[in-house]
C-alpha cells in the first residue's frame, strides 16, 4: 500500500513537472537571443547538487550521486544488482526494493535498460542498468 501511494506521488510530480514544460509558442512572449546568466555561486544547501561518478555494477549510462561520496555510489548500485527483487522480473515494467543503509529503490524499464532511483532522506543515487 505504501509502495502505491510513492508510486503515485512521483507519477504526479512527474506529470506536473511535464505539464508546466508545456507551452504555446504563440503565447506571447519572445524569446531573448542573450544567453542566460551564468551563477556566480551555489546558495544551494550542502549536499543538494549532484555529482557524476564512473561506472557502477551493471551501470549503462551515467550514474548520479546526491549527499554521498561515488565510492559509496557505486557500492549501492552493486547492492542494487544483488537485491532480491530489485531488477524488474522478464514481464514487469517496474519494481521496488530496499537495499543497504535503507535506500529504496524504484526501477522502470525504459528502451536504454531500467531506470533506478535510490534515496533515503538527503541522499540519493541514479543510474540506469543493462536489462536482464
Amino acid at each position: 500500500m505504501r509502495l502505491a501511494a510513492v508510486l503515485l506521488a512521483a507519477t504526479a510530480a512527474l506529470t506536473i513537472a511535464l505539464l508546466a514544460g508545456c507551452g504555446d509558442e504563440e503565447s506571447g512572449t519572445e524569446s531573448s537571443t542573450q544567453p542566460a546568466p551564468k551563477a556566480k555561486s551555489s546558495t544551494a544547501p550542502a549536499g543538494a547538487s549532484a555529482q557524476e561518478c564512473k561506472g557502477g555494477a551493471g551501470a549503462k549510462v551515467k550514474l548520479r550521486a546526491t549527499g554521498i561520496p561515488c565510492s559509496v555510489a557505486v557500492d549501492l548500485t552493486k547492492a542494487w544488482k544483488q537485491g532480491k527483487g530489485c531488477a524488474p522480473a522478464p514481464a514487469a515494467s517496474r519494481s521496488s526494493c530496499e537495499i543497504l543503509g535503507g535506500y529504496r529503490c524504484l526501477s522502470v524499464v525504459t528502451e536504454r535498460g531500467v531506470s533506478v532511483s535510490c534515496a533515503r532522506p538527503g541522499r540519493s543515487i541514479a543510474f540506469t542498468a543493462k536489462r536482464g
